[in-house]
């Protein structure tokens, strides 16, 4: 996997190196913690307009300086780092080159993360355009005033677009880079991750976001199909055999079809989207814990309590205390 992180002139240094920081340390400890090897190679490159490097990378190998801007290469993920707050107007000005590299990378497969106010760099290279975006919060308004076009969900810390991501707070893009490393690479690879770095992968102010709402972009349409089918039927006691039956495929080529296509079992997905339906109703704040346990497919409250901590890394309750609709939180 090719990965491209701007360096621009004036980008926040962490949001530069420490994204880097993330995936080369997920690449190189992985096999530490499992076993295994990665299944892809991840490769990740700093790229700017020149070779005046701002910002070094320090590996085992020395230090590792920045490329130049190719049009011969494209990249599977390019994240574009917060700039300093003062110079938002400056690098929309100044990096124009840098504008429409993205938009030709973008035209050309890549897919695209903004961190922080980067977000105003993303939008404006247009690609934006009925699209939704978040950035922060402090600077929300601003957006709205540059780029009344585009749909802007400050209370979200991170908003995904299917090719198209964005987070919050420039320190969000902790958080951020494990989310890109699920949708990327699949689950068990985010787990490790977290535990490698020591990252909560759900410690998001305001709402815990959920990628299953995001994976109807991979263009197999019976696996769509399969999903939209968990999606509306979470509550009932669905089967392997229930779902593959629903989609006229054999168990063994539909699980093996749904994971391909998600990068998660239709088990895992399954319980995602029930804990997701529990974290909304948990926020509500209006339901008992055993009364969200049976509305989201969970007989055994006790199991439902073991399974939602497993996914969000606290109890119900827990969620429901800190994230209910009387509490209030900064994006």
């Amino acid at each position: 996997m090719r990965i491209a992180i701007l360096n621009y002139a004036d980008a926040v240094p962490t949001c530069v190196t420490g994204p880097a920081d993330i995936w080369r340390g997920m690449s190189r400890m992985y096999p530490l913690l499992t076993g295994s090897k990665l299944k892809k190679e991840i490769r990740v490159d700093f790229v700017s307009q020149n070779y005046q490097t701002k910002h070094f990378y320090y590996t085992p190998a020395g230090t590792q300086q920045q490329k130049r801007l190719t049009t011969k290469e494209v990249y599977d993920l390019i994240i574009v780092p917060a700039m300093y707050f003062e110079k938002i107007e400056a690098v929309i000005t100044g990096e124009q080159t840098l504008i429409r590299w993205l938009q030709q990378q973008y035209t050309q497969g890549a897919e695209l993360a903004s961190i922080c106010v980067g977000a105003f760099l993303l939008a404006a290279t247009g690609l934006l355009q009925g699209k939704k975006v978040t950035t922060n919060w402090l600077f929300a308004a601003q957006f709205r005033e540059r780029f009344p076009d585009i749909e802007l969900q400050d209370d979200k810390v991170i908003v995904d677009q299917g090719r198209i991501y964005s987070c919050g707070g420039a320190f969000s893009f902790t958080s951020f880079m494990i989310y890109l490393i699920e949708k990327f690479c699949g689950h068990e690879e985010a787990t490790a991750a977290s535990k490698i770095l020591m990252i909560n992968v759900h410690d998001l102010p305001q709402r815990t976001f959920s990628i299953f709402k995001f994976q109807h972009e991979h263009g197999d349409e019976t696996i769509t199909l399969a999903q939209k089918y968990i999606e509306q039927n979470y509550q009932q006691p669905l089967t392997l055999e229930s779902m593959a039956t629903h989609c006229s495929m054999s168990v063994r080529n539909f699980c093996r079809r749904f994971e391909n296509a998600t990068t998660n079992t239709p088990f895992e997905y399954l319980q995602r989207v029930r804990i997701e339906a529990a974290k909304e109703m948990l926020e509500r704040k209006q339901e008992g814990i055993e009364q969200v346990s049976l509305h989201c497919g969970y007989e055994d409250v006790n199991y439902f309590r073991k399974i939602f901590k497993r996914h969000v890394a606290m109890t119900p309750r827990a969620y429901q205390e800190k994230y209910g609709r009387r509490r209030t939180h900064i994006a």
